[in-house]
Parts: structure tokens; C-alpha cells; sequence
């Protein structure tokens, strides 16, 4: 998912039986993530949450 801008991405990682969130901001790469960290940065960030779409596959 992304904000419209493209400018925040939220990348959905599975690994195995795992699976974690990444945040991408330009240069910026955030891994490891839970749902609840994804959320508390977004916020922190003023990123509006329901803006969000679907963004495929990262290139």
C-alpha cells in the first residue's frame, strides 16, 4: 500500500511461517515491523491511514 503521492509505501513481507511490515520513505527503509509500529509511525508522521491504496508488487 501507498499514500497517493507515492511518497510512504508499507510493504507486506512473508518469509516461511513469518511475516512482517516495511515501511519505505524515499531512502528511508524501515523493516521488521508489526502492524502496530506501521500505525505509530504513520501517525506520528501525519500520514492519513485511510488514504492508503493498493500499490502492487514493489518494482
Amino acid at each position: 500500500m501507498q499514500t497517493p503521492d507515492g511518497v510512504w509505501r508499507v510493504e507486506v513481507v512473508r518469509r516461511r511461517n513469518g511475516r512482517w511490515y516495511r515501511i519505505v520513505h524515499g531512502e528511508d527503509v524501515i523493516d521488521w515491523l508489526s502492524i502496530a509500529a506501521v500505525e505509530r509511525i504513520l501517525d506520528e508522521a501525519g500520514v492519513d491511514r485511510r488514504t492508503l491504496t493498493d500499490a502492487g508488487p514493489a518494482a
